[in-house]
């Protein structure tokens, strides 16, 4: 008899401890809109209240979790307020939508920490109605009717610049002139010499002649040297050798050409000697054998 009531006092103990733990897990959960209907990108309050055992800990949702369809803008808190062993909090959600559901549904929870685990308290799932405004007529007034408004004052659009287009014609640019320089470089630079050797030479062929006839009118040594000098600046020029800086024996072992060597010996004498017909003679010999040098050369360019 004993034991029976020991075991039914048992009982009745372990009742009453399962019931002061489930009262203690438990936790009331109560959510909802407070608007009535919303529109899109407006936002509009979600209310999150929890009702807990004092001494429990409680999470409300953060930034981090995905209120979809719905988007958090904010939250507003209410401190705990503990009354008769009981805990109160309260969380108000501002909260948009970009969907065009009718009727977007919002269910939020509430997490019990407990030294086992986290349970979630789930609230009820709440409706709001979403609420759409035409333009009121628009759809029945024609298109002449629609109210214009006239304005005729000029504007300026600048307009942007392509990058992409100018990266594109200056690559093009850039490939036809290497194609050009590879396929025609060689004729390009024989053009371009071939012309500066004429300009010299007609530059030459000028100052040289009015040089000689100057010689014949007015003779002194000092001219006649002036003039020499400046047949040899353009041979040297033309033929790539130091004329200027060459003596007559010097350039006849440099040409080998006996006319040269003889007309180069004969305005010397000419020169020591005041002779006058000597010298322009000789110095005219000079102008017709650099005819004969640049025709030589000119050739050889085009050849080359």
């Amino acid at each position: 008899m004993r034991m029976k009531t020991i075991g039914l006092a048992a009982c009745i103990l372990l009742f009453f401890q399962l019931a002061v733990q489930a009262q203690d897990t438990n936790v009331t959960v109560r959510a909802g809109f407070i608007e009535d209907s919303l529109r899109v990108g407006d936002p509009v309050r979600f209310y999150l209240t929890a009702r807990y055992a004092q001494g429990q800990q409680v999470l409300f949702p953060d930034s981090t979790f995905t209120y979809a369809p719905f988007e958090l803008d904010h939250r507003s808190y209410t401190p705990t307020d503990t009354r008769d062993g009981m805990s109160y909090d309260s969380v108000v959600y501002h909260v948009t939508t970009f969907e065009l559901d009718e009727r977007p549904s919002l269910s939020l929870p509430v997490y019990l920490l407990t030294p086992q685990d986290c349970t979630a308290f789930k609230s009820p799932r709440d409706t709001i109605r979403l609420a759409l405004s035409p333009m009121p007529g628009l759809d029945s007034i024609t298109i002449d009717k629609l109210p214009l408004r006239e304005n005729v004052t000029y504007h300026d659009v600048p307009q942007a610049f392509n990058y992409i287009i100018a990266l594109i014609a200056i690559g093009a640019i850039l490939l036809i002139a290497v194609l050009v320089w590879v396929f025609f470089g060689r004729r390009i630079r024989k053009y371009f010499r071939i012309r500066r050797m004429l300009k010299m030479h007609e530059q030459f062929m000028i100052s040289y002649g009015g040089s000689v006839a100057g010689i014949h009118s007015n003779f002194s040594a000092a001219n006649a040297e002036h003039v020499l000098a400046q047949w040899k600046r353009y041979m040297e020029q033309l033929e790539i050798r130091p004329y200027t800086k060459m003596t007559t024996r010097e350039i006849q072992a440099a040409l080998k050409d006996d006319a040269v060597t003889r007309t180069l010996k004969a305005i010397d004498g000419a020169i020591y000697g005041h002779s006058t017909q000597a010298a322009t003679e000789s110095l005219a010999n000079l102008r017709d054998l650099a005819n004969q040098r640049f025709a030589v050369k000119l050739q050889e360019v085009k050849n080359g």
